[in-house]
Formats: structure tokens, C-alpha cells, sequence
């Protein structure tokens, strides 16, 4: 197929790309879709970060103390903003951590005696498993135990005329490399493989639409005897599936970033590392990927038995590469440069790394996002001939 050849199917294509793009941008219930999707995990992430971090700051592990009389420096080292220490004459472990208190601290009834003897009496720290504060408070409790008890010792040794230093071999001091970008990565991890989704999402409804529900209403046969090429029609089609689905990505990726401002990610040691140039890439690599999601989609759908059947198929196909890119997150894989060849797989890298600041490669986003394009011919070219198949109509 010759240039001049592509430019006449193109020209030719227009009334049905126009028909196309005016059916899908009609439909009230898919862009509806579309756009409350786009706006609900934006909005969502704002509200779960906000509550996150209201949370972190409001809670205040609840201490009890039984005994603290007979051991009043504890009682005095122990008391902070974020430890509510209350000093109880009795009462029950198990009852108390049932109640109000996160952990429950025992002293017993030769705690003085053994102390001033220097013979290491126990400290009986209550803990509930099973309740979510519970392991935070034991580790807060057990560290300034342990930073007052070292304090103790080396009172003690100073005291007897012994440097503390000469049992201390060695001092472990922990120093933070990581930079915003870093802990932001940690943080919006989970952005771009729901930016994905939400390409995903918009494109559905519309991608059946105009595939199985077309062939049900009996008005996909008009329109293959018309005196258009298959890679026509399936070409028309995708362009408007994908206008859908790039829209949702575009305005995911601009709720996101306006929220982001109200998001208390300061807090977290995250500064806002995106630039407008980030912004406009991140649109354009959407882009591509629009196209192969739609032209795919469409292909499924085609493939169907029914309206039905087809949007159960793509409900599968949307959430398993959201599955996929989770689990790379999660498991913290070293991808190779290489990779970002690969569709979904270099897009997550490419937002992530747009989001946060992180190094992107402009080669592997123009080189990833031509290979994205290939594909999309080669599925164009894959629906053109399924098309021609008699078996279409009939959904067999």
C-alpha cells in the first residue's frame, strides 16, 4: 500500500470518522463513564492522603501504667505529646487493652527493691496482637525504654568511674539518601497503573458500543457493504474509541495535579516535582496507548457472542494488566531499559517517574511509544481482515 494510496483512504475515511466520533461523543452513558471514573480516583487519592495524614497526626498511643509509683522516672521519661500516660491503682491487662488503652505497662511489687539492688527487675509490656495500633505503640514504648535505660547505664558507669564509650565499640549512625522523588515514588506508586485503568474504563462502554452492539442492532452490515476498505472502518472506529479513553486519562492527570496542592504531601517529605512539560508528556504518551487499548477492545468485542458477552470479556481485559503492574510494584522489580518497549510496562515507568521528578529517558518514550504504534497497525490490520470473515455477522 503506496503513500498516495493511505492519503485517498484517509480522505475517504473522513465521513465515517466524523459519523464515528459524533455516535461516541453522543453517548451519554459512556462519556458519563468516563468522566466520573477520571474524577473518582483523583479524588479518592486526595481524600485518602488527607485522612492518612490527619490520622497520623491526631493519634495518641494511650499508655497504662500499673505500679508507676514504684518507679516515678519511668512515669516522668515516658510522658510526651503523641503518649498519653495514665497512672491506674489497678486493673486488668486484658481488660484495660480491650478498653481505651493501646498498651499496658506492669511494674512489679519489688520493682524499687530490685532496681536499687541492681539486679534488673522485669517490666511486663501488654500487648494486643491483633489490634492494628497495638505494634506501633510497642515499638514507641520499647525505644524510649531502651534509650532510657542505656541513659541508666551509663549514669551507672560514670558513677563508678568507667567511660561509657569502652562499651560501646562502635556508634551506628543512620543517615536518609533518599530524596523527594524517591519517597514520592513510594507514595503515587499506584497513580499510573490507575491512570492505565482509567484509559481502560472510559474506552469500554464505547469500544462495545460500536462493535457488538452495532452488530446487534443489525446496522454493522450497511456499513461493510459500503465501498470502504476494512483498515477504513476499523481505523474510524478505534480514533473515536480512543478520543473517549484519551479524554479520561487527560482529565485524571488534571484533577491529580490540581489536587495535589490541598494533598499534604509535604508532610510525607514529597515536594511537588512535576513540571508543565512533564504535564504535556505525560498526555502525549496517553496517546498511543489510547489507540491500542481501543483498537483491542474492539477486537475482543468483535470476537464475542453477544453485547453481554463482550462487555464481560473487557471488564476481564481492564483489570488484568492493573493486576500486572501492581505486582511489579509490589514486588519491587528491576526492570532493564529495555522494558519500556514493552506497552503498559514502560508507560507505568514513564508516569511514575513524571510524577515525581524521577529521571525519563525522552530515546525510550519516543522509541516505546512508536513500538506502542505498531502494534496498533498491526491490529488494525488483524481487525481489517476479520471483517471480512461471513461468520462476523452471525457471531459465531
Amino acid at each position: 500500500m503506496s503513500i498516495l494510496n493511505v492519503i485517498r483512504g484517509v480522505k475517504q475515511m473522513a465521513p465515517l470518522l466524523r459519523k464515528e466520533l459524533l455516535e461516541a461523543w453522543r453517548d451519554r452513558r459512556a462519556l458519563v463513564m468516563a468522566v466520573c471514573f477520571s474524577l473518582m480516583f483523583p479524588t479518592a487519592l486526595a481524600g485518602g492522603t488527607i485522612f492518612m495524614i490527619k490520622k497520623q497526626s491526631e493519634d495518641v498511643t494511650r499508655v497504662a501504667l500499673l505500679g508507676a509509683e514504684r518507679a516515678p522516672l519511668i512515669q516522668e521519661r515516658l510522658q510526651s505529646p503523641d503518649l498519653e500516660v495514665s497512672s491506674l491503682d489497678s486493673g486488668s491487662p486484658r481488660e484495660l487493652l480491650a478498653g481505651d488503652y493501646d498498651i499496658v505497662l506492669e511494674f512489679g511489687e519489688d520493682f524499687a527493691q530490685r532496681y536499687q539492688g541492681f539486679r534488673a527487675p522485669p517490666l511486663y509490656l501488654y500487648v494486643n496482637s491483633s489490634d492494628t495500633g497495638s505494634g506501633r505503640a510497642q515499638r514507641d514504648i520499647q525505644e524510649r525504654l531502651g534509650a532510657l535505660q542505656q541513659l541508666v547505664v551509663s549514669q551507672r558507669l560514670a558513677a563508678r568511674g568507667v567511660a561509657p564509650r569502652l562499651l560501646a565499640p562502635w556508634r551506628v549512625e543512620t543517615r536518609d539518601v533518599s530524596t523527594p522523588s524517591s519517597r514520592g515514588a513510594l507514595i503515587l506508586a499506584t497513580v499510573p497503573g490507575l491512570l492505565i485503568m482509567t484509559l481502560f474504563v472510559a474506552c469500554l462502554a464505547t469500544a462495545v458500543d460500536t462493535s457488538a452492539g452495532e452488530r446487534e442492532r443489525l446496522s454493522l452490515e450497511p456499513l461493510l457493504l459500503q465501498p470502504m476498505a476494512g483498515w477504513q472502518i476499523i481505523t474510524a472506529k478505534t480514533i473515536a474509541v480512543a478520543s473517549l479513553g484519551w479524554l479520561g486519562s487527560l482529565l485524571a492527570i488534571a484533577t491529580l495535579l490540581l489536587l495535589m496542592p490541598v494533598m499534604p504531601l509535604t508532610e510525607l517529605g514529597i515536594q511537588r516535582a512535576t513540571t508543565p512539560g512533564g504535564v504535556i508528556a505525560m498526555g502525549l504518551i496517553m496517546l498511543p496507548l489510547a489507540l491500542l487499548v481501543a483498537v483491542l477492545q474492539i477486537l475482543l468485542a468483535l470476537r464475542s457472542q453477544s453485547f453481554k458477552d463482550a462487555q464481560t470479556q473487557l471488564s476481564i481485559f481492564q483489570i488484568a494488566p492493573l493486576v500486572v503492574l501492581m505486582a511489579l510494584d509490589i514486588a519491587q522489580v528491576k526492570l532493564s531499559d529495555s522494558w519500556q518497549l514493552l506497552p503498559l510496562v514502560g508507560h507505568q515507568q514513564w508516569l511514575k517517574g513524571l510524577l515525581v521528578g524521577g529521571e525519563v529517558s525522552p530515546v525510550w518514550m519516543v522509541a516505546g511509544s512508536l513500538v506502542t504504534l505498531g502494534l496498533v497497525l498491526a491490529a488494525v490490520m488483524v481487525g481489517a481482515r476479520a471483517l471480512r470473515r461471513e461468520s462476523l455477522l452471525s457471531a459465531s
